[in-house]
């Protein structure tokens, strides 16, 4: 069950992502039109200059996703959590440093594996 929500919810935000990408693409190519529209070039001028600025705008949403958007809400550096973990040197101690995680932390994906990993060495000695 928790498998399931769990791919629940990647189909949800990579279809949110692809949305997100589309409207930009849209976006982009509107202002990109606007922007060539009133300048005198040639057919062929006029559609590498809207595919120039078309490309542009989407390099600067690339940009602006990455800084800016993908990081709402992550309020933690991974690495950071992953060497907290990684200090433990007995299972207590790595029971104690998951629960001094943050729930966000708690749910990542690679702090998880990374846990898991530390778990199963310490119960193997």
């Amino acid at each position: 069950m928790k498998e399931e929500l769990k791919k629940q919810d990647s189909l949800l935000k990579d279809a949110q992502f692809r949305k997100s990408l589309s409207i930009a693409f849209f976006n982009a190519t509107n202002a990109s039109i606007e922007l060539v529209k009133n300048i005198s070039l040639s057919e062929k001028e006029t559609q590498e200059k809207i595919s120039f600025w078309r490309n542009w705008f989407l390099e600067e949403h690339k940009n602006y996703y990455a800084t800016v958007i993908a990081n709402v809400g992550v309020n933690y550096k991974v690495e950071d959590s992953i060497a907290k973990l990684k200090e433990a040197k007995t299972i207590e101690d790595l029971n104690t440093a998951w629960r001094l995680l943050s729930a966000d932390e708690r749910r990542d994906g690679e702090i998880i594996k990374v846990a898991q990993q530390l778990k199963k060495k310490y119960n193997e000695k």
